[in-house]
């Protein structure tokens, strides 16, 4: 019983991701969104934006991902530890691509057009939940094979 409640709770967060990138457009202020969808957008000059709201609408969409991940981490895992490592790592990469995206964006795409896009990627999708639960599950496996009452 637990177990098919926990299933069903990482499927309602999943559709919760989903749901965020399907109302991207209408939910957040990116006026990143259209310019990026272009094929030729490396030839085009960047759109007009402002700041403050574009970093607070980067900021509440990413918070949302981050809400909804860690809630699939834990339920997945179950592990408090692992939910609260899983924040830091959240965090910190926040704040360095957060701080990437903008020094380029607010540069003319000193970085370029394609490095500025893939880190906009990073912020806006749940690409830490995707890196996450294949290492999480490598560091138990390792812990487990390591262990001394481990026998193959």
């Amino acid at each position: 019983m637990i177990r098919t409640i926990k299933i069903f709770g990482i499927i309602i967060f999943i559709l919760g991701l989903i749901l965020v990138r399907r109302y991207e457009s209408s939910l957040f202020y990116d006026p990143f969104l259209e310019f990026f969808k272009k094929s030729n957008f490396n030839h085009l000059s960047p759109p007009n934006f402002h700041t403050i709201r574009l970093f607070i609408s980067l900021s509440l969409r990413y918070s949302l991902n981050l809400i909804l991940s860690l809630l699939i981490i834990y339920l997945w895992f179950g592990d408090k530890k692992i939910s609260v490592f899983s924040f830091y790592i959240f965090t910190i990469g926040f704040a360095i691509f957060c701080a990437l995206y903008f020094v380029s964006i607010c540069t003319n795409f000193s970085l370029g057009y394609m490095p500025t896009f893939y880190i906009r990627r990073i912020l806006i999708q749940p690409i830490f939940l995707l890196i996450l639960i294949p290492a999480i599950y490598y560091h138990k496996h390792l812990k487990k094979t390591n262990s001394p009452n481990y026998s193959r």
